[in-house]
This record gives structure tokens, sequence and C-alpha cells, in this order.
């Protein structure tokens, strides 16, 4: 059985083939801090051990640990996030074959050449043990594939264009902002370009730091649900402890919103020549109106789907 994981910082995206053929995907919050929960005394499993050390899923607690940054790609916390999401497919833990994807700025080197180096670090990070504080049966994984980010999530668009047409695909993840260019048919890959420094992340911890202003302790996890709910006052009224903090966070959230898009525009300028513009990614809801704008393509040449998140895991599923 094959799997296709995106494995982002900040929640692990998975496709597989379920019964009868029926294509299942989820999404797994990342946040997981150091030691074990409490037992709830449900079949819930949270709590895990990796070369020693336990850690345990926490979507709530502010002192999970920080995902947004690149080492966390071969860290022991991203080996058990991949685990943790595939025991929440539903399927039995067996032996599996798993493809998954590292940044650009990891993928490849500073040549634009396959990194061996970094993709065997990541096989190699995944294949460490892990076990669960309730003892039960674990997946393994017989093979890993390891792709690029960005590239895979344009497959199909890519399959109906003609050679002499390319395609700009925008990624923007948690951490990490990868921006390729690819001609029709994927004929070439015309040009790459990966931040590892670049991600919603830069507002998230913005409104981390107003949060705490408003006496409110938030995940990265929470924090990206008050981002994600920006102009929901209800939400902020009922998970804020100072109300007249409210409008002061919001406005934190709009000013790094603004930032983050004028430093993606600034990333993309490098790039000519294509015919067609892909937004993909979690944080795509808070960039693309200001993409479509600066790129001025064709408004049937501007892509971006109403689940953006898992755009990448459905190119990975579709290749193979």
């Amino acid at each position: 059985m094959k799997i296709y994981v995106d494995d982002g910082s900040t929640s692990i995206k998975v496709k597989w083939d379920g019964e009868e053929g029926v294509e299942k995907k989820i999404a797994v919050p990342t946040t997981f801090k150091r030691g074990w929960k409490a037992d709830f005394g449900n079949s819930n499993i949270v709590n895990y051990d990796i070369d020693g050390e336990k850690y345990s899923f926490d979507r709530h607690d502010s002192t999970a640990l920080n995902t947004n940054n690149i080492e966390w790609q071969y860290s022991a916390a991203n080996t058990i996030a991949i685990h943790h999401a595939l025991l929440k497919t539903g399927i039995e833990p067996k032996t599996i074959d798993i493809v998954v994807t590292l940044p650009l700025s990891e993928y490849y080197d500073t040549n634009k050449q396959v990194n061996k180096e970094n993709v065997q670090r990541k096989k190699s990070g995944l294949m460490r043990r892990v076990s669960n504080s309730k003892e039960t049966q674990m997946f393994k994984l017989n093979s890993i594939t390891v792709r690029p980010e960005s590239i895979p999530a344009g497959f199909e668009i890519l399959s109906e264009m003609d050679i002499n047409q390319s395609l700009l695909i925008v990624d923007i993840g948690g951490t990490t902002l990868d921006i390729s260019q690819i001609s029709g048919q994927m004929t070439d890959v015309i040009n790459i370009y990966g931040d590892p420094h670049t991600g919603v992340s830069l507002i998230t911890e913005e409104a981390k730091n107003a949060l705490i202003e408003a006496k409110t302790y938030a995940s990265n996890h929470m924090a990206d649900l008050f981002i994600i709910n920006r102009k929901n006052h209800d939400f902020f009224d009922k998970n804020i402890n100072i109300p007249a903090k409210i409008q002061r966070v919001k406005e934190t959230i709009e000013s790094a919103n603004r930032r983050l898009n004028e430093r993606i525009i600034n990333s993309i300028r490098q790039f000519k020549g294509y015919s067609h513009v892909m937004v993909i990614g979690g944080g795509s809801e808070l960039i693309s109106q200001a993409i479509k704008d600066f790129c001025n393509v064709r408004h049937d040449r501007f892509f971006v789907s109403s689940h953006p998140q898992f755009d990448l895991v459905n190119g990975l599923f579709t290749m193979g």
C-alpha cells in the first residue's frame, strides 16, 4: 500500500486509496510537546516515544514545539507527526510505502540539482522506530520517496497546457515559500526559488505576541485559527481574555499579512514569461489576491482551488 504525505510545518496532509478505490484524505495539526500527557481513559493515541524521548500531541498548549523552522523537516517531531497522522487515517497499521516532500530550498542545492544528502537525511529520519504509550501496533515504512514541494501540485494543469506555455506555482506554507516555473506538459523546470524564512509563521508569531498582550497564551495552532478567523468577531470575542485588545490583535494580523504579501511579490519579480499562475498551500487565502493583481494573467489562467492546502498531496497522489 502506498500513502502520500505532504508533511507541512503546520499540518500533515495525507491521501490514499480507500476501500473500492475511493480516494480519501485528511489533515492533522503538527502540535506536539515534550513529555507525555495524562491518559484520559479513551482509545486515542497521543503519547509517543522516539529515540528514548517522549512527545505528546496537544493542539492547545502554548509550550508546543516550534515547527516553523527548516530543521523541523528532519526532526523527531516530524517523524512522530507523520506517524500520528497515519494512525488518524483509520487504516489498520501495516507495512506501507510512503511519499513525502521537502521544501525546494532543501530538495535542491545551490546549483539547482537534487540535494542527495538532504533527501537521504529525510529518509533516515523517517525510518526511526516510533512507539506509543498504549503499546499498540504502529505503521512500518518500507520504501520512502521524497519529492520537491510545489511542483507536483501543478501536474494536472500542466498536462493540459501547450509546451510553449508555462505555469508559475506559488506555494506558501507555514514556514517556507516555494516558487517554481514549469513548462507545459512538464517538459522542463524553467526556474525555482525557495525561501525557508518566508511563510505564514511570520504572521503567526506577531499574532501570538499580540495575544500575549491580551493575556491570551496561544499555541501556533490556536494563533493560526485567529488568522483564519480574523474577520470573525465572535471567534475573537470567545477566545480572547481581554476584549479591549481585540482590535489590536486584528490590526497586528492585518499589518503582518501586508508585509508577507510584499515579501512574496518581491520574490515573484524574478520570474518572467509565465502564462498561467497557480497559488497553493495553507496561506493561499492570505496572498492569492495580491498575486493575481501583480501577475495580471488571464482570469481563466489563474488557479486557486477551494482547498489549496491539499493541492500538493493531491498532485503527489496523481503522479503516483
